[in-house]
């Protein structure tokens, strides 16, 4: 009867799962393979883990919003149709055009697939961004000198008069052979923070004669300086207009699914927390934008 019993027990461990319980487990994916495509509209992340078994989880996320530009948080409910998680298994290994392909692979097979029933997913962006234009700036700062929207670390115009900052610092001083930078007029404000480089009350944007956004290309004396730095010349042409600017964005990411629930038929796969993993240098490129004039 002792034996009987034990017997019992064991055969129920091993059909309680196929009845609808909560399966408890534990994945191997490696934080450092997360990866994604897509843009706008639909981006993928997804991770893949072909070293124990082949084996991948991902996440769509259908949305208009423009992602890794801005540091920040961003919390996507899961719904199953626009916001879907999919945990698989496969009889073979795969790659990234399993994913990111135009017309998906029709290789390997998959031979377990789980859709996430619910969970929030949290994507987490840092972003670093630097206009390179010579000036050491604090990148917590919120100052604006110009008011153009772009806080003067990636500002490479700081102060709106269409002369690129590095342009107005002098070549000593970018060598390292002057402490001060550039100021023209000597009136305490330095050039690439002084909107009248020259001192002669016409606005250095304004002394763009030809009207091509650069003021640096505009001299009515030619055996002299150009006509924002010289006093003489007072010429004046109402612009106020931007030209393009231009700074170096990297961002890293680190996406997250709490209280994930994954579904196949009536087995569940829980997972408190699931560390999809994290990305160096999503975006590692120059980002160029023309601000609006205020």
């Amino acid at each position: 009867m002792r034996n009987f019993f034990f017997i019992s027990i064991l055969l129920s461990l091993f059909t309680s799962c196929n009845d609808g319980d909560i399966i408890v487990t534990d994945f191997n994916f490696e934080a450092s393979n997360l990866n994604n495509c897509g843009a706008p509209g639909a981006y993928i992340f997804y991770n893949i883990n072909n070293s124990s078994s082949a084996e991948s989880i991902s996440l769509i996320l259908e949305t208009s919003d423009v992602l890794f530009l801005e540091s920040g948080t961003k919390q996507y409910v899961l719904n199953g149709t626009t916001y879907v998680v999919n945990y698989r298994k496969y009889n073979d290994d795969i790659t990234d055009a399993y994913f990111c392909s135009n017309i998906p692979p029709t290789t390997p097979n998959v031979t377990i697939e789980y859709l996430g029933a619910s969970g929030v997913a949290i994507l987490t962006t840092m972003t670093t961004k630097d206009d390179e234009d010579g000036i050491t700036e604090d990148s917590t700062s919120d100052l604006d000198s110009d008011n153009d929207g772009l806080l003067n670390y990636f500002d490479n115009d700081d102060d709106g008069d269409n002369v690129p900052t590095v342009n107005e610092l002098g070549v000593e001083f970018l060598a390292g052979n002057n402490e001060f930078p550039l100021d023209t007029d000597n009136d305490g404000i330095y050039d690439y923070l002084d909107i009248d480089d020259d001192g002669d009350t016409i606005l250095t944007r304004y002394e763009d004669a030809n009207g091509d956004l650069d003021p640096t290309n505009d001299f009515t004396d030619t055996n002299s300086d150009p006509d924002y730095l010289n006093a003489i010349i007072t010429n004046s042409n109402i612009i106020d207009q931007y030209r393009i600017h231009s700074y170096q964005l990297t961002s890293n990411i680190e996406l997250v699914i709490n209280d994930l629930v994954l579904v196949n038929g009536s087995e569940e796969i829980t997972q408190e927390t699931m560390i999809l993993g994290n990305k160096s240098a999503v975006i590692n490129g120059t980002v160029s934008v023309t601000p609006e004039f205020n």
